[in-house]
């Protein structure tokens, strides 16, 4: 039987990468328990949450391993390729640190898309929006420039190292104040140019992984994940709602 600590190193690496990159817990559990049993340890616990890995394995002598999780970032290209690695772990074991090096590659591979196109991206992604909650034409560019702001703001918040909070609600109260800077220049529809620009602020990602763990059982992690979406809309909604009664309040 392979060295049970090189096993749980392969599972723990393996798990914190997936969390990581957005997973959500039922698909976590699932991998580890099935790397586990390729190299022979049937008796398996695997525990995860959004914030927490917890794996032991039961052998002579058993050993317990914990990983902490501190930050989150949706990455499905990432969450793929380690699936894809997973696979081929349980038709062909080898040597478990022999996989370690592939999880550092993937976690270290470039982005499928380029950094510098993501901002235009979500731009136009939010100036579509704006197409669909009653905008027209001349408030496209409007809502593309009021979302680029928002997203430079999320940017130096994160540069900041300051809680995920506070940049949604500074990237809320920017994308309306540079909405409103926009309206006043350009004449522009204000009610869809920040309904737009904030759109592709919400967290979807998040709250559908929050969803289908909820679905699967894993009550713990949904309600953490929930407390987590609840935090960051409120967030934004105090900085879209503070924004608008500076706007009020200057007339």
């Amino acid at each position: 039987m392979t060295n049970p600590s090189d096993v749980l190193e392969l599972t723990l690496t393996v798990g914190h990468a997936l969390i990581t990159s957005g997973a959500e817990v039922t698909r976590v559990e699932d991998t580890l328990t099935r790397i586990a049993h390729a190299y022979d340890y049937d008796a398996v616990e695997v525990y995860a949450t959004p914030t927490g890995l917890f794996v032991s394995l039961e052998g002579r002598p058993p050993v317990t391993g914990v990983r902490r999780i501190r930050k989150r970032v949706p990455a499905l290209d990432r969450v793929g390729a380690i699936n894809a690695l997973s696979r081929q772990i349980a038709s062909n074991p080898g040597h478990p640190t022999d996989h370690l090096p592939t999880v550092e590659a993937i976690l270290a591979a470039p982005p499928t898309v380029p950094e510098w196109l993501n901002p235009p991206l979500w731009a136009l992604g939010a100036a579509a929006c704006t197409m669909l909650v009653g905008g027209t034409l001349p408030d496209f560019m409007p809502a593309f420039v009021a979302n680029l702001f928002a997203q430079e703001v999320l940017k130096l918040v994160a540069w900041l190292n300051l809680p995920d909070a506070v940049g949604e609600f500074s990237a809320g109260f920017i994308a309306v104040f540079a909405g409103a800077l926009l309206h006043r220049f350009t004449g522009a529809n204000l009610e869809a140019v920040i309904a737009g620009g904030i759109m592709m602020l919400v967290p979807g990602t998040a709250f559908t992984t929050t969803i289908r763990d909820a679905i699967a059982g894993d009550l713990g992690s949904a309600s953490a994940r929930a407390a987590e979406v609840a935090l960051k809309v409120a967030a934004l909604a105090a900085g879209v709602g503070a924004a608008l009664a500076l706007m009020h309040r200057g007339g």
